[in-house]
């Protein structure tokens, strides 16, 4: 179907014109301080930024096995979005497993430390998790240690 003259002169005009415009974005982009750089940028910002999040929530969900890749690859292909949508994450898992608490790797870490540390005042082997407690004894700090201060001076007055 052959295009008449009239509707070739329209067709052609209409070209000339989104091809103006398309100079002057050109010109405009290229001024990095300019209104409409300054948009671009932005809205690619926003746009990195909301792709950034769903890869994380697409990670995420495989990672805790609440989605596996074909899942994801099926949402993406019907169009029906994240995760959040289809199913709920669960909420984390209590951190205590048999009585040994869990950090957050799932490692089991003993309820006290056991390492031995050197006191700086007396020079003895301290489990590391008392450690602060007998430095307050050995340096005479804390409560306890005032009080035995205070029954030693009384004594010597005493005597």
């Amino acid at each position: 179907m052959a295009l008449k003259p009239a509707q070739l002169a329209f067709e052609e005009a209409l070209l000339r014109e989104r091809l103006k415009f398309v100079r002057e974005l050109k010109e405009q982009l290229q001024d990095e301080e300019g209104m409409v750089a300054q948009t671009v940028k932005a809205y690619t910002a926003v746009v990195d930024d909301v792709i950034h999040n769903i890869a994380l929530e697409v990670h995420r969900g495989v990672q805790t096995g609440v989605d596996d890749l074909v899942d994801v690859h099926h949402r993406l292909a019907a169009g029906t979005g994240s995760s959040q949508q289809a199913v709920a994450i669960p909420p984390l898992a209590p951190p205590v497993v048999k009585g040994n608490m869990v950090d957050v790797f799932g490692n089991v870490v003993p309820p006290i430390a056991l390492d031995q540390v050197a006191c700086p005042s007396c020079g003895r082997k301290v489990a590391a998790g008392r450690f602060a407690p007998h430095l307050e004894k050995c340096m005479g700090r804390g409560r306890q240690a005032s009080r035995q201060a205070n029954k030693r001076i009384s004594a010597m007055d005493l005597s």
